[in-house]
């Protein structure tokens, strides 16, 4: 039988994971109205951007920084947990 405290540490770490999932998916609903937005107000005109490839690169600029939320912290979020058990456990001893 597992001990209290790992069972606590399991419990933790997936709840720490689903809670970056919910920030994540949030990111992306974001992500998307902000720039259907700015790109149907390029195409309808009220906006000007030259040379009009450039209307891309807020877009492509976010979506590599949604890329690294996902890597980093959805990914990695059980890894960030680890690190701060260590952390915390170290500074107890």
């Amino acid at each position: 039988m597992a001990e209290p405290l790992d069972e606590y540490k399991r419990l933790f770490r997936e709840a720490t994971v689903a809670d970056q999932m919910k920030l994540f998916r949030l990111h992306i609903a974001i992500y998307l109205v902000v720039n259907i937005i700015w790109l149907a107000l390029n195409m309808m005109g009220i906006t000007k951007i030259e040379p009009s490839w450039a209307i891309y690169y807020s877009s492509v600029g976010w979506g590599i920084l949604i890329f690294v939320h996902y890597w980093f912290y959805v990914q990695g979020a059980e890894n960030l947990c680890r690190q701060r058990e260590e952390r915390i456990e170290s500074k107890a001893e």
